[in-house]
């Protein structure tokens, strides 16, 4: 066996990507709120980097200089705004508003750290008896209950509901069994089954119904740290401004970026110290490759945009309906990018049309969904779904197989299974539980009831 070494060379092709192409990469894909969060951490840490609010636009299209100094950043990290606070803080801050043990503080806070996402206490009386004294738990659990939002603390969603409903009610304890006893029941729409069994009229029934879809199963949901879908601002505004697409970008919620001209000066001052230079110099590197970033994220977000606007010029007309199907690798080759980069583009971001706030990612349909209509895509056929079921009769709601028969003579042929995907898509029920009995809401008087 010949063990001996030997050198040799060998040329290889690669692709480094330099850290200012990766944050290019990260910026691009960002959503405007996770971009604002970048942008103030590094205001916070990075001397070189300025702010101003938002450049206001003139009559004459120009836009106002970003101010240099310190103002502009205090004023653009002040005006972000304050997180809210979680769940936790919330009942810590009650409990100081009443008179309580320290050792009952001490249980319910712990108890309310226990607490998980919907703000019940689903854990074991042993369990939690490991953690808070025995004697104290039911005492520690009663104030936890006491405390707002009601219904948080109990020991789940049906136990949450009841406690949104005081005791005293006179309806207590038929909301209690329809609750405990009748779940399915209501679930299935089986109204009258109820009524009988709580020997009280239907439309009594309908009424205690109304008041439990009023009671929240998850008292604490609303605290959750990720609450994205209530506050939806759109990264992009599209017009169509008779046959012309107008884009115009969002920048509202994000400040205009700019060199501090003091610490510039400094690094181009001889009578600098040199350690200081350096330091000043990774500094002014990181600023502006971050502008550089941000400014080329505008740049394709609006290309990118354009280009699907383009493909999509019914819809800009028309509506949801006239959604066509688009495929991201026809973006990409029409605009010379990496189909990874239209992805990026498009990821978490939102616009604001004529007909709504749409995600770009809902133009992107991929292949035709229905046969013989015209190439509809997905939204377009789910918005005939929606617009089938608003229209139906509440006593008599159309199934599946009706809406798959509707479409069909409107030249759509889609899958049962497609539409059924479609409702519970948009939140819609079977037909057996969109059917709605005598004395219901949207019943009695010919109103359709909500979709």
């Amino acid at each position: 066996m010949d063990l001996r070494t030997t050198q040799a060379t060998r040329m290889e092709q690669g692709l480094a990507l330099l850290p200012s192409m990766l944050q290019s990469i990260e910026v691009l894909q960002l959503t405007a709120a996770d971009l604002l969060g970048l942008i103030d951490r590094e205001l916070q840490h990075n001397e070189t980097l300025v702010a101003a609010p938002p450049a206001a636009t003139e009559p004459g299209g120009r836009v106002t200089a970003v101010r240099d100094g310190p103002d502009g950043k205090r004023g653009f990290l002040e005006s972000v705004a304050a997180p809210q606070p979680s769940l936790f803080e919330h009942l810590i801050e009650q409990l100081g508003w009443l008179d309580l043990s320290p050792e009952v503080v001490a249980g319910v806070r712990t108890l309310a750290e226990r607490l998980d996402p919907r703000g019940l206490l689903v854990e074991s009386d042993a369990e939690l008896g490991a953690v808070v004294d025995a004697e104290l738990l039911p005492r520690c659990i009663e104030v936890l209950q006491s405390l707002e939002p009601r219904g948080v603390g109990a020991r789940d969603s049906i136990g949450a509901m009841l406690l949104q409903v005081h005791r005293t009610d006179p309806d207590f304890q038929d909301i209690a069994a329809m609750l405990s006893e009748h779940l399915e029941a209501l679930a299935r729409n089986k109204l009258p089954d109820v009524a009988r069994a709580l020997a009280r009229p239907i439309e009594e029934v309908v009424a205690l119904l109304q008041r439990i879809r009023s009671l929240d199963p998850r008292p604490g949901a609303a605290f959750a740290v990720d609450e994205s879908g209530l506050d939806i601002r759109p990264d992009v505004i599209v017009r169509l401004v008779g046959e012309r697409i107008e884009i115009e970008l969002d920048s509202m919620t994000l400040p205009d970026l700019g060199i501090s001209q003091r610490y510039q000066s400094m690094v181009s001052n001889r009578g600098t110290e040199l350690e200081v230079r350096r330091y000043l110099r990774d500094k002014l590197r990181s600023a502006r490759e971050l502008i550089h970033a941000v400014e080329q994220r505008k740049r394709t977000l609006a290309r990118v945009t354009l280009a699907v606007m383009q493909h999509q010029r019914a819809f800009l007309r028309d509506g949801r309906a006239a959604v066509r199907p688009l495929r991201m690798d026809v973006i990409s080759e029409q605009l010379g990018l990496h189909p990874s980069t239209v992805s990026r583009a498009i990821a978490g971001k939102f616009a604001q049309t004529e007909h709504g706030v749409f995600r770009l990612r809902d133009f992107f349909d991929g292949e035709r969904i229905a046969e013989g209509a015209d190439g509809a895509g997905r939204m377009a056929v789910k918005e005939q779904v929606r617009a089938l079921i608003a229209g139906e009769d509440p006593a008599a709601p159309l199934s599946d197989d009706e809406i798959v028969a509707q479409l069909a003579a409107k030249n759509v042929t889609v899958a049962r299974r497609t539409v059924a995907k479609y409702r519970g898509e948009l939140g819609l029920q079977s037909s057996w539980r969109r059917r709605r009995y005598p004395d219901m809401p949207g019943s009695t008087d010919g109103t359709r009831p909500r979709p």
